[in-house]
């Protein structure tokens, strides 16, 4: 089976997991996840995060904390005529207006991240192995962003985030797939720098 039919089916039986889990079980490992990174993100820190779909963890609570700390927190937004993922910086969680899938995103006006690089970059996934192997939802966002971001800083690490449901044996992989520095849910932290 190529590649790509086994990310099909992987997708599918991650959807099944999140969709079966009670709520409060998954707000829960959302609070806790944020507590452990909020204790792991050095004060002061550049983060490129995410505002989380209702099917990733739910990483809201460390989004706050970052903000009211000081640190700088850039969110992901599609933007131009290929809708091309980029990251824009986040003043507050209050004004983020819905972006092109619905998804909160930094106003048009907010500072561009650019080249510029940052100390941590949490990246949501589909899946993830303990191996750092990692898979997207299938739209390819993440997977250019992340190429193109690691050529320019590869020092910076990639710290996947998920639902302690969402770690498998075995991410199937692809050339373009780029590989995370640390898995961690609100049970494991996996290191594999």
């Amino acid at each position: 089976m190529h590649p790509s039919e086994q990310k099909t089916l992987l997708r599918q039986d991650i959807k099944k997991r999140i969709d079966d889990m009670d709520s409060d079980a998954r707000r829960a490992e959302g609070r806790t996840l944020s507590r452990v990174l909020m204790s792991k993100i050095p004060k002061s820190s550049t983060v490129c995060a995410y505002f989380p779909l209702k099917s990733e963890v739910d990483i809201q609570l460390l989004l706050k904390e970052l903000l009211a700390r000081g640190d700088t927190v850039y969110l992901p937004v599609y933007a131009g005529p290929d809708k091309k993922m980029i990251y824009r910086k986040a003043e507050n969680l209050h004004d983020l207006p819905p972006g092109e899938f619905t998804i909160p995103e930094p106003p048009r006006e907010a500072e561009e991240l650019g080249d510029k690089k940052v100390d941590i970059v949490l990246v949501p996934g589909r899946a993830f192995d303990r191996d750092g192997n990692r898979l997207g939802r299938g739209s390819g966002g993440y997977d250019t962003w992340l190429e193109w971001y690691k050529k320019h800083h590869p020092e910076t690490p990639l710290w996947g985030t998920c639902l302690q449901c969402q770690v498998v044996d075995s991410v199937p992989t692809e050339e373009h797939d780029v590989p995370m520095n640390i898995v961690a849910t609100a049970q494991e932290w996996i290191d594999l720098s």
